[in-house]
């Protein structure tokens, strides 16, 4: 994990539960030609960077902006291995970073050949600079050891988020 601590405060990020999807917005630099609108706030089960190659099955990252950062256009980018059938190894869409609220990037295992074992790399760019990068490695649900993906008891899960470039534990 990395991120650029002059224009990021806070980054949480980990595996999710879903949430339901209120819209979409045109996005065409993915595999869709959308990103999903949900309704909430994105809570993370756990900061774990291993996620299972599951149906339904949602990771991300939320940053938040300093207080003196000027809202900023960003593209939001996820790399991963080739999807099969496919061929598709990057998607990218444009999104905005700012002071007032944070920025979520989440991907969700929607349909079969997304859920594709290897590194999976979610990553925010603002005027081609990196300013923050997430590895997560997707695994077979068999070769899964991180914690049960428990929906229901979310606030027994959660861990207290951590500071900008603080690695994970």
């Amino acid at each position: 994990m990395q991120a650029d601590s002059a224009v990021i405060e806070r980054l949480e990020f980990g595996l999710t539960c879903p949430l339901p999807i209120v819209s979409s917005e045109d996005a065409p630099g993915t595999e869709n030609g959308r990103v999903d609108i949900f309704e909430g706030e994105v809570r993370f089960v756990d900061s774990h960077q291993q996620v299972p190659a599951v149906l339904g099955v949602g990771f991300g990252v939320k940053a938040w902006a300093r207080p003196d950062a000027a809202p900023t256009r960003i593209t939001i980018r996820s790399l991963h291995p080739a999807f099969p059938g496919t061929g598709t190894t990057s998607q990218s869409f444009t999104s905005h970073l700012g002071p007032n609220a944070p920025m979520t990037h989440v991907f969700t295992f929607d349909l079969p050949h997304e859920a594709t074992p290897g590194l999976w790399q979610l990553q925010a760019l603002a005027g081609g600079r990196m300013i923050y990068s997430v590895s997560f490695k997707v695994v077979p649900p068999e070769a899964y050891s991180g914690p049960p993906l428990d929906c229901e008891h979310l606030d027994l899960l959660g861990e207290a988020p951590r500071p900008a470039g603080t690695p994970a534990a």
